[in-house]
């Protein structure tokens, strides 16, 4: 295994397409898998009650010369208490989104699924071991196995394509 490595990243630092798709197939494998266990952790955290005290859509980045070519986020601040302790939020999701002009119904769907309470009232999942790290919807199922699979495919694929 270890001379394969070696073989691959000589191919790589030659610029040989086998070495850098190897390269690229693996660090997407780590990458994915990483956010894989940090959406299964997100998923454990315990959830207060907080107060939304701002939500919307936010243009990001420059001004766009013209609205269909101004891209936009999603925009929250919120505040909740941890063992008498009051936080301020503004991440809605671990995904972060940019969307275009036409695609803003993707943010305003992350929006549509943070959970609302009686009130102005929202429930906040946040990190037991560090309560000011929160968001306002966990991660879901679609996203998780999005992830498994962009985690999963890529070494596959490189192996039927060079060994295959």
């Amino acid at each position: 295994m270890f001379d394969y490595l070696v073989q691959m990243w000589e191919l790589a630092t030659d610029g040989d397409k086998q070495g850098v798709l190897f390269f690229i197939a693996l660090y997407t494998s780590v990458i994915m898998l990483g956010s894989v266990l940090h959406q299964l952790h997100v998923r454990t955290w315990p959830a207060a009650r907080g107060r939304l005290l701002e939500s919307g859509l936010k243009e990001f980045g420059f001004a766009a010369p013209h609205s269909s070519k101004q891209e936009y986020k999603v925009d929250a601040v919120y505040e909740y208490t941890v063992n008498g302790e009051t936080y301020t939020g503004k991440r809605v999701s671990p995904w972060v989104v940019v969307a275009s002009h036409n695609a803003r119904f993707l943010l305003e769907r992350q929006l549509a699924g943070v959970e609302r309470l009686d009130g102005d009232g929202v429930r906040v999942f946040y990190n037991p071991a560090r309560p000011a790290k929160s968001f306002l919807t966990k991660p879901g199922s679609v996203g998780l196995a999005f992830c498994i699979i962009v985690a999963v495919a890529p070494l596959p694929w490189y192996w039927f394509a060079y060994h295959g």
